[in-house]
């Protein structure tokens, strides 16, 4: 908005202090389509804390808005910019703006569990669509580690061996009708580190198994020996001391996309267009790391 030369004053407003927004461990992958659209923006990706893999640039989400504050910083010469850390967008906060300051256009991204649509008055209502995939996530912190940002490691056509749980499943993958088997991606930093588990929607003995299984340390058990096998050279295995450090899905769950039925409102007394973006209109139920660039398909069209 800043960069487009159209702006005249912004607003930004963000529940969380300064503190809590920047220190937050989660690690974002922008892919080519995102890196290319902020390149056009004049995002400097050398100057900031991340790594490339694969045409993909890895950081922490931390830094990545810590950068884009302080390029708004730096705009604050030409554009009347206020950025209202710690300030929450509410209906009180609106009524405080006499009514000749009121926006002309304000963008809703306050993620899946934000209410600014609420107080806006924008149907809460979400389309619910199947990604024809089951899927499962953990999470493993280890404190002694580094948090730096580190790429993205991928492992498929996995099969696992439950016979010790009684399902004999090790022939099926032989069935030239079955599927192909699981997709595994390990990310994030050292110390923060994420899986994600995935397999294609199939009924075979394994996944109909672990859709249902009441038995959690199945999965963590999988996530386990999953991360022993394809992590890095230089980070430390994970054994029965380490393993509560990690947290997962308790079985396979379907994999959905959900999108806000309207994302777009005009409000007619006052003159002001709402579009809401970022996780606040589409979300998966899923983490794989990549979640921030179907925010950044939004800002394209904008």
């Amino acid at each position: 908005a800043v960069r487009s030369g159209k702006v005249l004053k912004l607003t930004v407003l963000d529940e969380r202090y300064r503190s809590a927004l920047l220190c937050r461990p989660q690690q974002i992958a922008l892919d080519p389509r995102s890196v290319k659209f902020l390149l056009g923006l004049g995002v400097d990706f050398d100057n900031m804390e991340g790594c490339w893999h694969n045409e993909h640039f890895f950081t922490r989400i931390g830094v990545f808005q810590e950068y884009l504050l302080s390029i708004l910083e730096q705009k604050k010469q030409k554009v009347e910019i206020k950025v209202q850390l710690g300030t929450k967008f509410t209906e009180e906060y609106l009524q405080r703006i006499s009514h000749n300051d009121w926006p002309r256009v304000i963008v809703v991204a306050d993620g899946s569990c934000g209410d600014s649509c609420s107080v806006l008055g924008i149907s809460s209502d979400y389309i619910v669509e199947p990604c024809h995939a089951y899927g499962a996530n953990a999470t493993i912190e280890r404190s002694d580690q580094r948090q730096v940002p580190t790429p993205e490691i991928r492992a498929h056509s996995l099969y696992f061996d439950l016979s010790a749980y009684g399902v004999e499943a090790l022939r099926e993958h032989k069935n030239p009708t079955a599927k192909s088997g699981f997709h595994l991606k390990i990310y994030g930093t050292f110390r923060n580190r994420y899986m994600a588990l995935a397999c294609p929607t199939s009924d075979t003995k394994m996944v109909r198994y672990l859709r249902q299984t009441a038995n959690s340390s199945i999965m963590k058990n999988i996530f386990h020996e999953s991360f022993n096998a394809y992590k890095t050279d230089i980070e430390p295995r994970l054994n029965d001391v380490t393993l509560h450090h990690m947290q997962c899905s308790r079985r396979l769950f379907e994999v959905q996309l959900s999108h806000r039925r309207i994302s777009a409102a005009y409000i007619e007394g006052e003159n002001v267009a709402v579009i809401v973006e970022g996780e606040a209109a589409r979300v998966l139920n899923f983490d794989t790391g990549f979640g921030v660039n179907l925010g950044m398909r939004g800002l394209e069209s904008v």
